[in-house]
């Protein structure tokens, strides 16, 4: 679990800087109607990225075996 949430906070930073730097950039050369589409990539990135952040902070990794138990 801990791999595929590493792998979606990839592809949400993914997601979300080539949202913004073709959407903006697709503003800038006046066409609107691919702006809006590049741009609205960018919300699902970030629920990509927050899924895949609560998927890696809830499964731990392998690396977690020599911690001592805090109880």
């Amino acid at each position: 679990m801990y791999q595929v949430g590493l792998v979606a906070v990839y592809l949400g930073i993914i997601l979300i800087t080539a949202g913004m730097l073709v959407g903006f950039g697709a503003m800038w050369l006046d066409a609107d109607g691919h702006a809006i589409n590049w741009l609205g990539i960018v919300p699902i990135g970030f629920v990509v990225l927050l899924l895949g952040t609560v998927m890696t902070q809830l499964s731990g990794s392998s690396k977690d075996d020599n911690r001592p138990d805090l109880d």
